[in-house]
């Protein structure tokens, strides 16, 4: 592709093949027309990108050259960019100090990254402040766009409500239910996990982390829990269609934690339970979803609330709400096909940015 590419997205991976698998919302493949996706490292299925990448001990110099030597061989298609996408902070990063040390001349164009914690634009917030106008950052929840919109300025942040493969994430309502799904890597509690299975509740762990192994020693032993790390995208699908249920027990912290997989869930029709938590609660209420949020961990808690739905499993109402809810979610949550969600973040982009230089024109006229 020439250097006229006027979307470019940086990415430090991607998959080139999404068959078999759900598509990822943003992922950089495929791309639309007069649009490239500048990738440090290209994998064909999973398996590579889990053995090559995520398993692979990198440290942060290691990183951060990558990013640099990436952005530096790709300098000329991403001078005559129009749009600037990045999905890695440290490609962000860095096209910000360029900016701010007068070596990346960013004026007329539109520059983003994709802030899913607090400290993504935290930890820069101070050389945004002092950054062109270019460097904009995207929150997927309304609390997160509050709070950067207060710090950072609103011209500087953007609203991107999170999507899934809704077409992937279907109900299979005649599949017998066995045991409670907990998914998830990263904030959630394991500790309440040990209290469910003595109340009763069977569970399967879901993961990548094989550290998991040794914090669930003593619950590999009870034929009621099992543990599933690094289950092929099909086989979690048939997880998730068995569960009577999601747990999604999160932790404190500073981003969307279990908003995905609440998505999926509430997309294949699986009843969710969780706590309140960024993210959850604005999904929860915008899906009118029918399962009260649990206001802290406490397992008495958990375990009554997994028995109302076990009781209501079979309900015409319950059976209605959870099917509306997910309506919902189709509605507003959906990727859309081949390349389109990245074809309408390019358009509304530079309509804002004519919006907003409009307004500036009109302002400096009426000051005169």
């Amino acid at each position: 592709m020439s250097d006229s590419s006027r979307l470019v997205v940086l990415a430090p991976y991607a998959l080139r093949d999404w068959s078999g698998r759900p598509r990822r919302y943003l992922d950089p493949a495929p791309m639309p027309f007069r649009s490239r996706a500048i990738i440090g490292a290209w994998f064909d299925n999973d398996e590579q990108l889990e053995r090559d990448y995520h398993r692979r001990q990198r440290g942060a110099v290691q990183r951060l050259f990558a990013a640099f030597r990436l952005i530096a061989q790709n300098y000329a298609v991403l001078h005559h960019a129009r749009m600037i996408y990045c999905l890695d902070g440290m490609h962000y990063a860095i096209l910000v100090q360029l900016a701010l040390a007068g070596l990346f001349r960013s004026k007329g164009k539109i520059i983003r990254r994709l802030a899913f914690h607090d400290s993504a634009w935290k930890n820069l917030k101070d050389k945004l402040k002092r950054a062109p106008a270019a460097f904009q950052v995207e929150c997927i929840t309304r609390e997160q766009f509050a709070s950067a919109s207060h710090e950072l300025g609103a011209h500087r942040v953007i609203s991107r409500p999170w999507k899934i493969d809704t077409g992937w994430f279907q109900p299979a309502p005649d599949v017998p239910k066995t045991r409670a799904v907990l998914p998830g890597n990263i904030s959630r509690d394991e500790s309440i996990v040990a209290p469910l299975l003595h109340r009763g509740i069977s569970i399967t762990r879901v993961a990548r982390l094989a550290s998991l192994e040794q914090r669930h020693a003593a619950e590999i032993a009870d034929p009621r829990f099992e543990l599933v790390t690094n289950a092929a995208h099909r086989d979690y699908r048939e997880l998730l269609h068995s569960a009577p249920a999601v747990l999604l027990p999160i932790l404190p912290c500073d981003g969307s934690a279990g908003l995905t997989a609440a998505m999926e869930a509430i997309a294949a029709g699986v009843p969710v339970l969780a706590n309140r938590s960024m993210g959850l609660n604005e999904l929860f209420d915008d899906c009118q979803y029918p399962v009260p949020m649990l206001e802290n961990l406490d397992p008495d808690a958990w375990a009554r609330a997994y028995q109302r739905i076990e009781a209501d499993h079979t309900s015409p109402d319950f059976i209605d709400a959870l099917e509306n809810s997910r309506r919902l979610l189709v509605k507003h949550h959906r990727i859309l096909s081949a390349g389109d969600d990245w074809a309408q973040i390019f358009a509304a982009a530079c309509d804002a940015e004519v919006n907003a230089c409009e307004e500036s024109l009109s302002g400096a006229a009426q000051a005169t």
